[in-house]
């Protein structure tokens, strides 16, 4: 995982910082410019732009519709413990018709299971050997900054961190950036993700079985849930490093 984290520490500490809601390279490109012309770090060089680009097409976007669908699976999920079919039935076929969408808006990248996290965990025994896994492709359906495990927590640095969380969530990726400078705040990106084919299947198994056998149903829609893999990483405060230097993760 460690070339993709330095991808994505690039695009943050360049002021191309991680989207809240999908978005193209090119509109990467233009916040990247919004940001240099209101006074942020100065533009990456053309190898770390190079690697700005590759993030944008690799991890650095999320999937609204996955996220959407995720979300409503979780509450058909509750919907069948209430006893609720019908509204379950509701929600699990939205699922679906969210996932066929997710399926093809690119936001979807390639990563064996074990180069990801099970837990939002950041310290991960070290992988002394490639990964030998399958390749699959993941739905990134979810993103938050959390403050780096090494950086003591203070009221002024948590008050930056939700702040920067609150502009990614808006879109609004140079503004979060430009938080996390000032600020000088190191900070950990996770990024939730599931299997987008076995998800799929699974959600499908709940439709299959919602009527004539909710417990089924709710197993299926467990295993999605169960699915989510996280990967982190690590972006740092740009008044520890020159901009578009950023150092890469020992993830």
């Amino acid at each position: 995982m460690k070339s993709s984290s330095i991808m994505l520490a690039t695009l943050l500490a360049s002021g191309v910082a991680m989207p809240a809601m999908a978005q193209t390279a090119a509109q990467a490109t233009t916040v990247a410019a919004a940001a240099a012309s209101s006074g942020a770090p100065a533009a990456p060089s053309p190898a770390n732009a190079q690697l700005a680009n590759l993030a944008a097409q690799d991890f650095g976007r999320l999937s609204v519709d996955g996220n959407t669908a995720f979300e409503e699976l979780s509450l058909a999920r509750q919907a069948i413990y209430d006893g609720d079919l019908d509204t379950a039935k509701k929600l699990i076929a939205s699922a679906q018709t969210a996932l066929e969408t997710a399926k093809a808006d690119n936001t979807a990248f390639q990563k064996a299971e074990d180069e990801l996290m099970p837990t939002k965990t950041r310290q991960q025994p070290p992988r002394p050997l490639a990964s030998t896994g399958k390749q699959v492709a993941w739905l990134p359906i979810d993103g938050e900054l959390v403050l780096d495990e090494t950086v003591e927590p203070t009221p002024e640095k948590s008050a930056a961190l939700a702040a920067a969380n609150r502009h990614l969530k808006a879109g609004n990726t140079a503004r979060a950036s430009e938080v996390l400078r000032v600020s000088s705040v190191d900070a950990d990106y996770i990024i939730a993700a599931v299997p987008l084919e076995q998800t799929r299947n699974d959600v499908a198994q709940a439709a299959k079985f919602i009527k004539s056998n909710p417990y089924k149903a709710s197993e299926a829609l467990r295993d999605a849930e169960n699915a989510v893999r996280y990967a982190s990483v690590d972006i740092q405060g740009a008044g520890q490093q020159s901009a578009g230097a950023p150092t890469a993760p020992s993830k």
